[in-house]
């Protein structure tokens, strides 16, 4: 069961382009090349900056700027059910309280104030490739994150 599925990430306008740019699924039957947009879907690339933002122990943000935009439904969450694992595991590790796991938006909403701390950081890596793929410039980032542990 999908403890997100009745839920939304909402994020700021800005990021909507590299979402577009890095995710080869944009719309319905419009593909991106996986060598220049190496996440598969959105949530891929929402889920990675969470993920990032956890193992850079960058400080969520808390309070998004700007307009934002329904970036994804949370039943997407669904279709991979470890995601919803880690983000209730994440909540409670940030609160200290497993009644946290009886409000799905709060879990959410901490989720994605990691997100939005790691969407600027990947986004840096991305932007800053030089010459190189997307996909190669973010596996050497990636394989660099995993051998300084």
């Amino acid at each position: 069961m999908n403890v997100f599925d009745r839920t939304a990430v909402m994020l700021p306008e800005e990021y909507q382009k590299y979402f577009y740019a890095y995710c080869q699924t944009r719309t319905e039957g419009s593909r991106n090349n996986p060598e220049d947009s190496p996440f598969p879907r959105m949530v891929d690339m929402w889920f990675f900056a969470v993920c990032l933002a956890v193992k850079e122990d960058l400080k969520p943000e808390t309070k998004p700027k700007g307009k934002l935009y329904k970036a994804m439904e949370g039943v997407v969450l669904s279709s991979d059910p470890w995601r919803s694992d880690a983000l209730i595991l994440l909540a409670i590790a940030r609160t200290g309280k497993v009644e946290v796991t009886q409000d799905p938006n709060e879990m959410l909403r901490i989720a994605n104030a990691y997100a939005l701390a790691g969407l600027k950081r990947l986004i840096t890596i991305l932007e800053e490739r030089g010459e190189d793929t997307a996909l190669d410039h973010l596996s050497d980032a990636v394989l660099e994150m995993i051998q300084s542990q």
